[in-house]
C-alpha cells in the first residue's frame, strides 16, 4: 500500500495537481511576497537565537525567547481565529505586517546601538508574537479566499514550499551576515521584506467574505466553544492536533541545534546557519511532494508521515558527525514539512466553514504555539543533561503519540 501511494505521487496527473494554485495570478504574486517576508523572518530567527548565545544565554534562555514569541498564539489562538472569521483577512494581515516591521526595526536599532539584552529580545519576541497570533490563521484563510476550495491542497503544499524556500534563503543570508558583519543586518533585511507583502495585499482583488451571523451567534468569536467542541469531539482532528504539537517540537531546531553546534561540535554561527539551510533544503522536496497527493488528504497519510518524523528526529539526535547531522536534519525537514502540509490541509478541509478560522486558531496553538511549552521543556532538558538526549526525547515522544493516535487516524476513504 505504501509503495502504491509513493508511485502515485509521480504520475503526470499528480505532478500537474501540485501546481494548480500557481495558475492563479494573485496567488503567484502573494507567493512571491511570502517568499521574501519568510526569508527575512528566517534570517531574523537565526540572528535572535545566535544573539542569545552571544549574550551569555543557555538552553533555558533560548527556550524562553522562543516561548515569548509563541505565547500569544498559545493563549489567544482560537479567540483571534474567531475575529478572523468575522473580519477581513486583508485588513488583519495589513495590521500584522506593519506591526512586525516595527518590531524588526526596533531589533535592528538596539543591536546596532550595542544595547540589546536578552530581556529585550524576549520583550520584542512577545510583541512579534501578538502580531503573529492573528497573522497565522488570517494568512491561511486568505489563501483559500484566493484559490478556492478545489485548489486548497495545492496551495497549502505550495505555501510550505515557499516557507521552506525561505528557510533555505534566510539562514544562508543570516550565516553570511553573521560571518562578515553583524546580526543587526538580519533585522534590517526582515524590516524591508514586509514592504512587498503590504503592496500585494493592497492590490489583491478579493470577493468580500460575508460572515455567517447564525454561526457567530451560536459560537461567539471571542469564546469559540463550537471550535473546541468540534476539535475535541472529532477523533481524527483531535489526534492530528496532538501530532501537530509534536511536529512543532521537531520543527523548532532553534532551541537545541545551536547547543549541539557549540557543545558537541565546537562550531560557530556559520555552522548553525549551514545546518538550518540543510533543514530547509530537505523541507523543499517534502513540501513539494505533499502537493502531489489527492486533493483531500488521507488521515492514514498523516499518521504515516508522523511516524517517519519521529524516526528522522531520533536519527539526527544520535548523529556522531557533522555530515551525519546535516543528512539527519535534511530528513527531518522533509518529513516534518510533508506532515505539516498534509495535516494542515486535512484539518482545514474537514472543518465546517463557519468555524474554520477558529479551528485554524487551534491549529496555530498546536503548531507553532505549543513551542511555548515544548521549547522550555526541551531547552531545560538540554541544559540539565545533553542537547542530543533532549532532541532524541522529542522523537521518542512523537513515536509514542503516533502509537496512541494510530486507530483514530485510520482512513475511512
Amino acid at each position: 500500500m505504501f509503495w502504491e501511494h509513493l508511485r502515485d505521487r509521480f504520475t503526470r496527473e499528480a505532478l500537474t495537481r501540485s501546481f494548480q494554485a500557481l495558475r492563479i495570478r494573485d496567488y503567484r504574486r502573494w507567493s512571491i511576497a511570502q517568499l521574501l517576508s519568510g526569508t527575512g523572518g528566517a534570517a531574523s530567527q537565526i540572528a535572535m537565537a545566535w544573539l542569545v548565545i552571544e549574550l551569555g544565554g543557555d538552553g533555558l534562555a533560548l527556550g524562553a525567547v522562543t516561548a515569548c514569541m509563541m505565547l500569544p498564539t498559545l493563549i489567544l489562538g482560537p479567540f483571534i481565529g474567531g475575529l478572523v472569521d468575522r473580519y477581513s483577512r486583508r485588513s488583519v494581515l495589513l495590521v500584522t505586517a506593519v506591526a512586525q516591521m516595527l518590531v524588526a526595526g526596533a531589533l535592528a536599532a538596539l543591536t546596532f546601538g550595542g544595547v540589546l539584552e536578552i530581556w529585550m529580545l524576549a520583550a520584542l519576541s512577545l510583541a512579534h508574537g501578538v502580531a503573529f497570533a492573528a497573522d497565522n490563521p488570517a494568512r491561511q484563510l486568505l489563501v483559500m479566499d484566493i484559490v478556492g476550495r478545489e485548489r486548497m491542497t495545492s496551495a497549502v503544499s505550495m505555501n510550505e514550499v515557499i516557507i521552506n524556500g525561505s528557510r533555505v534563503l534566510g539562514p544562508a543570508i543570516a550565516g553570511i551576515l553573521l560571518v562578515v558583519s553583524d546580526a543587526a543586518w538580519c533585522f534590517v533585511v526582515n524590516t524591508l521584506v514586509f514592504i512587498p507583502s503590504i503592496v500585494v495585499l493592497l492590490s489583491l482583488r478579493l470577493r468580500p467574505v460575508v460572515p455567517d451571523d447564525d454561526a457567530l451567534d451560536a459560537a461567539p468569536a471571542l469564546r469559540a466553544p463550537g471550535a473546541w467542541r468540534f476539535a475535541v469531539g472529532t477523533p481524527a482532528i483531535r489526534s492530528t492536533l496532538l501530532l501537530a504539537v509534536c511536529a512543532a517540537a521537531c520543527y523548532n531546531i532553534a532551541v537545541v541545534i545551536p547547543l549541539i553546534v557549540v557543545d558537541v561540535f565546537d562550531g560557530g554561527g556559520g555552522t548553525y546557519g549551514a545546518l538550518a539551510v540543510a533543514f530547509g533544503l530537505g523541507a523543499l522536496p517534502g513540501a513539494f511532494f505533499s502537493a502531489t497527493g489527492p486533493t483531500m488528504p488521507r488521515s492514514s497519510e498523516v499518521r504515516g508521515m508522523a511516524a517517519a518524523m519521529a524516526a528522522a528526529v531520533v536519527f539526527s539526535a544520535v548523529s556522531w558527525s557533522l555530515p551525519m547531522l546535516f543528512v539527519g536534519l535534511a530528513a527531518v525537514g522533509a518529513v516534518v514539512m510533508w506532515f505539516i502540509a498534509r495535516a494542515n490541509a486535512y484539518v482545514m478541509l474537514t472543518t465546517p466553514a463557519p468555524i474554520r478560522g477558529r479551528i485554524m486558531g487551534l491549529w496555530a496553538m498546536a503548531l507553532p504555539g505549543s513551542t511555548v511549552v515544548t521549547g522550555l521543556l526541551v531547552g531545560s532538558l538540554a541544559e540539565a543533561t545533553d542537547p542530543r538526549l533532549a532532541y532524541a526525547a522529542v522523537g521518542i515522544v512523537t513515536a509514542l503519540t503516533v502509537a496512541a493516535c494510530w486507530r483514530a487516524l485510520r482512513s475511512t476513504d
